[in-house]
Parts: structure tokens; C-alpha cells; sequence
């Protein structure tokens, strides 16, 4: 009989979208998955083969600890939880189950009082407890979401041929590009096409005015059609944001700008799946999610990345993952 499990990841989107990573070596290995997340990120596995049964709560669902205890109760006949949230909810969940639980080390006091490590990366933490279930050979692996082949021909017709997507927003400002305006003009002198994906909110804070010829999806399609879209792009740039993750998810290089946040966070892209660009100033990282004012007033880490900088990286992306495919 399989062995079950449940993988909690309960929010935010990039970071259930990197917790993917977990669930080709599970099934792989013949373990029957439930994965427990918040509405609306649930949606990103929708026709997801690997998962069982996909658990789906509301916020206000476990908004107390009696609400906690009640639904961990409810939980039955799971030989592990694998805890990739590690938070106090999904700690008490794991208490009140009384299931095995295998919890991934997030480094969070570490990232939090801005220690850096290097070789910290939330992909290889997230599959790190699978080697207590005697998984070996992790390092192969990487974050992937499934897409159904008639949900990509559902976007052909909003997308042209050889394109780069742009992730222009992220949650706070501190951590959002100033000049992907003049990074798209850039890119369509070279001959690329440019769509900007991403949300309403993303649009509502990009004040910029953008080449007539630039095709602005933000806000105009759903969690789902926003992964066909990406994954339809020869390259994606984007802030440090779930945009990027989005990209690595469905296997496309993505070039990542970092302004307030540090790569050394774990966020990062890994070198088959993109890179970065980090000024590395002394004031960098202002706080581990890139919320806090700048102290300079002038967000030097992003304002000192020219346009060509950025292009520059990106045509050198995507010649060398070119050479990789064929």
C-alpha cells in the first residue's frame, strides 16, 4: 500500500509556487500526495497528476486556534506531514494531528536579523526533509507546474511570436525596477516582441508609458493563463517577485532584478534556471521582504541598473540557454 503524505504550504504565492519542487521526486517514489494551501493559490494545481487530493482553505478557515484544532482533527490516515510553511499555523496543525511531521529548515531568524549564507536556497531546503523518506539523487529537481495543452492555445491569440515577458510589479516599491519602460524599447530595437504580465495592482503602480507596440496583459488574465503566457516567452525579466517564480515553474529563463532584497535570501533563480542582477550595496538588503523605506531616499540598488545593463543580460540568457537546447 503507498504511503501517504501531506505537504503544507499554506501562502504566498512565489513560495507555493517553489514548493512544487517537492512533488516529482514524491510521486516518483510511489507516495500518495495531499497538498494543503490557501485560496487562491490552489489554482496552480489544477490538473495536477502528482497530487491526490488538494486541500484548499480560506484564511479565516484557520484564523484561530480552535478553528486549527478542528481541522487538524479532522486529518486521517497520513503516514507524514512534510511542513514546507513552517509557521505557527502549520506547527500547530502537525501538534494537534498528532501525524509524524518533517519540517523544512526556512534559516527565517537568519534571514530576518539579515545574516546572508550563500548557500542557502529555498528550493534545496524545500527538498531537504525528503531525505528522511529515503529519497536520494534531489539535486536534479526543480519547481514545476502543470499546464494542459489547450490552456496554451487559449493564449495564442493574445501573444505574438518572440516575445520576453516583463514582470514590471512586486508587493512593496522598494523591490520594483524604475525603467522597464526604456528596457522595452531596448528590447524591440533588437527584435523581440514584449508582454507585460502580472496583476491590476501591478499596472496601478507602473506610471510609465510603454512603446505603442508592447502588448499589456496585467491584470487581464487569471493565476493560470498568466503561467500559459510566460511559458510561451523566450525569456522572462522580472523584480524579485512571483513572476519569477512563475517563470521557473514552467521552465523559462528568467533574468531577476534585485533592489531591496538579497539573492543570498534563497530566492534566486539557480543557474539552469536564470540569473540575476544585485548591485550588492552596503545598505542591501534593506529587510528580507523588501518593505521598509529606503534609508538612502534614492533606491540606488535599482536606480544604478541602467536599461542596457538589463538587455545586455537578457540577450546573454538567452544565447547561452539557446546553446543548452540545442
Amino acid at each position: 500500500m503507498k504511503k501517504r503524505v501531506l505537504v503544507i504550504r499554506l501562502s504566498s504565492l512565489g513560495d507555493v509556487i517553489l514548493s512544487s519542487v517537492v512533488l516529482d521526486p514524491l510521486f516518483e517514489n510511489g507516495y500518495e500526495v495531499d497538498f494543503l494551501t490557501f485560496r487562491p493559490f490552489d489554482q496552480l494545481f489544477k490538473y495536477d497528476y502528482r497530487i491526490k487530493n488538494l486541500i484548499a482553505l480560506e484564511k479565516k478557515d484557520l484564523k484561530s486556534i480552535k478553528d486549527i484544532y478542528k481541522f487538524s482533527k479532522s486529518l486521517k490516515g497520513y503516514d507524514y506531514i512534510i511542513d514546507l510553511h513552517a509557521n505557527l499555523r502549520s506547527t500547530l496543525i502537525s501538534l494537534f494531528s498528532g501525524i509524524k511531521t518533517i519540517k523544512y529548515n526556512k534559516e527565517g531568524l537568519k534571514r530576518r536579523l539579515g545574516i546572508l549564507n550563500p548557500e542557502f536556497n529555498v528550493v534545496k531546503a524545500y527538498l531537504e526533509p525528503l531525505k528522511k523518506l529515503g529519497i536520494e539523487n534531489l539535486d536534479k529537481y526543480r519547481p514545476r507546474l502543470i499546464l494542459k495543452e489547450e490552456e496554451i492555445e487559449a493564449v495564442k491569440p493574445l501573444i505574438p511570436e518572440k516575445f520576453i515577458s516583463l514582470g514590471t510589479g512586486a508587493r512593496y516599491v522598494p523591490k520594483i525596477y524604475p525603467y522597464y519602460d526604456k528596457v522595452a524599447e531596448l528590447l524591440l530595437e533588437k527584435g523581440f516582441n514584449v508582454v507585460l504580465v502580472g496583476s491590476k495592482e501591478d499596472k496601478e503602480k507602473d506610471k510609465k508609458s510603454y512603446p505603442e507596440k508592447v502588448i499589456d496583459l496585467r491584470g487581464k488574465l487569471s493565476l493560470r493563463e498568466s503561467l500559459a503566457v510566460i511559458s510561451q516567452g523566450i525569456l522572462t525579466i522580472s523584480n524579485d517577485s512571483a513572476i519569477a517564480h512563475m517563470s521557473r515553474a514552467v521552465k523559462v529563463p528568467v533574468l531577476v532584478i534585485y533592489g531591496a532584497t538579497h539573492p543570498y535570501f534563497g530566492f534566486a533563480p539557480l543557474i539552469d534556471e536564470g540569473d540575476f542582477i544585485f548591485k550588492g550595496l552596503k545598505c542591501q538588503p534593506c529587510d528580507v521582504h523588501g518593505k521598509k523605506e529606503c534609508k538612502r531616499k534614492d533606491l540606488a540598488c535599482l536606480t544604478t541598473v541602467s536599461p542596457e545593463e538589463v538587455v545586455e543580460k537578457a540577450m546573454d540568457l538567452i544565447e547561452r540557454f539557446s546553446k543548452v537546447k540545442t
